[in-house]
């Protein structure tokens, strides 16, 4: 009887500790579905970085260096590039992006309304067109356009939507195969037990047990903020990648307390189940 136990024991133990991985692979595919991979989220994070007010005020910056290098003045600058253009041309390229389309960077309204400024402003002081000044104009248009194109480009944006295509391949695939063999193994525990109360105990304490590795886990990278170390460049961007990372690991956090509620209920079943057979 004593060597039937232990062995039951152990089997227990050996599922319970599956189930534990399993369930630690599924908080991971969940949170990085609700988190990492969550378009809302990347459009907000990047809302909250003042990400487009910079990517203007760098543009600015870029192309009144080509405009002084071209001796040409700022004003001829008036409504090419404004505020309005880069947060709705940058918010349909990330969005775009993130749906898996390709994302068009419509410039033709910038490059129009330079090449008009600038034909007032030399008609304007009276200057002659000829084939080099021409040739200059076509350049500078040229490279305003450029960095238009260039401030609007949100590279780690590429990254996820490219990185979300394997991702999703993946979630699609292991999700029912993770739940069934969460259904497959804790059928099993309970039918290994004359009482089901103490199969459900192991189920319990693999719930607990994979709760507790996500929220410490979670908890370590948000006490020691080693996600603010990414030291990238220029700031705006260091800001998003810092809002968007902390997001990711508050996900986790909080699917490690669903798994403590689950665990909790479940713990509560037992305990009713328990109760049953000791007042029969």
């Amino acid at each position: 009887m004593n060597k039937k136990r232990i062995m039951q024991k152990v089997i227990s133990s050996t599922f319970a500790f599956l189930l534990t991985m399993i369930f630690v692979c599924l908080f991971a595919l969940i949170g990085l579905y609700y988190g990492v991979f969550n378009n809302r989220i990347i459009l907000s994070k990047v809302n909250e970085s003042n990400h487009y007010n910079e990517v203007y005020e760098e543009l600015l910056e870029r192309t009144q260096d080509i405009l002084k290098e071209s001796g040409l003045p700022l004003s001829v600058m008036s409504e090419a590039i404004t505020l309005e253009r880069v947060y709705i041309g940058g918010k349909y390229y990330i969005e775009d992006t993130l749906l898996g389309k390709e994302p068009m960077i419509q410039s033709d309204k910038v490059r129009t309304q330079l090449e008009q400024n600038i034909n007032e402003y030399l008609m304007e002081e009276g200057i002659s067109r000829t084939k080099e000044l021409d040739a200059g104009i076509i350049e500078v248009v040229d490279k305003v356009e450029q960095e238009y194109k260039r401030g609007i480009h949100f590279q780690f944006v590429n990254y996820i939507a490219e990185y979300k295509v394997s991702f999703m391949r993946l979630f699609r695939i292991e999700i029912p195969i993770l739940v069934l063999l969460v259904g497959t193994i804790s059928v099993l525990l309970i039918k290994l037990h004359r009482y089901k109360h103490l199969g459900i105990r192991y189920i319990a304490y693999a719930v607990i047990a994979s709760s507790c590795i996500v929220i410490s886990s979670s908890a370590f990278l948000l006490i020691t903020k080693s996600y603010e170390r990414m030291g990238q460049q220029p700031d705006y961007y260091n800001r998003f990648l810092t809002n968007y990372l902390r997001w990711d690991i508050q996900v986790f956090m909080y699917l490690g307390g669903i798994g403590m509620l689950l665990a909790v209920l479940l713990i509560i079943l037992v305990s009713y189940l328990k109760n049953n057979i000791t007042s029969r």
